[in-house]
């Protein structure tokens, strides 16, 4: 059973104070699967011995295996796994395996970026950006380096890729970007103001905007006719964004393409004229 459902169902059963924790946990269940049982007290305000007996209420042997629970829990929610991307590792391996923790965390947080995912939309990208004849990539700010890193890849499978420059230097290449094409938009916050002007200059051309972004509150969501939305981490420190889990799957998504539609590719390798000679 999934862990909350676990909680929910044995509520009423509880104590008082173990009621208090399982609130908190149910309220805060990300932030809290990698505490320990003192870590958790001191959170919820109650002793480590009360937090153990919650353990043993909800019927795991010790607090331990209740936390590996909790964890497993976090991967068989991300809809990614049900779509088999990681499962064997994911599901099979990482419960039984003695592995470092922090490649414990860095794993569980790769399953919550992808949470979002739908793969049947996932697969419909896929089809719409091998049949466009031609496809811009559009990224800036903190979005160029996945943008560039698409653009890469897909100069490797398929002809007349283009990457978009800022307005003022390029805007009569989306002269050729209508309805034949397709437009990857990549923008995670905060969002570039030129990323919006592009993005509606080629809609209204008639292009297909797909979205690559970091949250389902974005300024490209009435324009976009599909989403690719990751659950991405933000060190405040630096001022950055960890964007390391888009680039993951975009290699997933290059692994995908060559298993099927491996045809196409060939057909667009023997067209396709050298890089120097179409790109912007």
């Amino acid at each position: 059973m999934n862990f909350i459902n676990l909680i929910k169902d044995k509520f009423e059963t509880l104590s008082k104070s173990h009621k208090k924790i399982a609130k908190y946990i149910i309220d805060n269940f990300e932030q809290v699967i990698f505490d320990t049982a003192s870590e958790l007290s001191k959170k919820v305000s109650v002793s480590e011995v009360t937090v153990i007996r919650f353990a043993y209420a909800l019927g795991f042997e010790s607090f331990s295996h209740m936390r590996k629970a909790m964890e497993k829990s976090v991967i068989d929610n991300s809809e990614i796994l049900d779509t088999s991307i990681g499962k064997g590792f994911l599901t099979n391996g990482l419960s039984d395996m003695e592995i470092d923790e922090h490649i414990r965390k860095q794993t569980l947080q790769l399953a919550k970026s992808y949470q979002n995912i739908d793969f049947e939309e996932f697969k419909k990208i896929c089809e719409i950006l091998m049949s466009k004849k031609r496809i811009l990539i559009i990224g800036f700010m903190d979005s160029f380096g996945t943008a560039s890193e698409l653009l890469h890849l897909f100069d490797s499978i398929r002809s007349r890729v283009y990457f978009s420059k800022l307005m003022y230097e390029n805007s009569y290449t989306f002269e050729d970007i209508d309805e034949d094409s397709a437009t990857i938009v990549v923008s995670f916050a905060p969002h570039y103001k030129y990323t919006k002007e592009q993005a509606e200059t080629v809609k209204r051309n008639g292009s297909t905007i797909i979205t690559i972004t970091d949250s389902f509150i974005n300024p490209f969501k009435d324009l976009s006719d599909y989403s690719m939305i990751f659950n991405l981490r933000r060190n405040e420190q630096m001022g950055v964004i960890d964007t390391s889990p888009v680039t993951s799957f975009i290699f997933f998504m290059m692994n995908y393409l060559y298993d099927n539609y491996k045809d196409k590719i060939d057909d667009f390798k023997i067209s396709k004229k050298p890089y120097e000679e179409y790109i912007d």
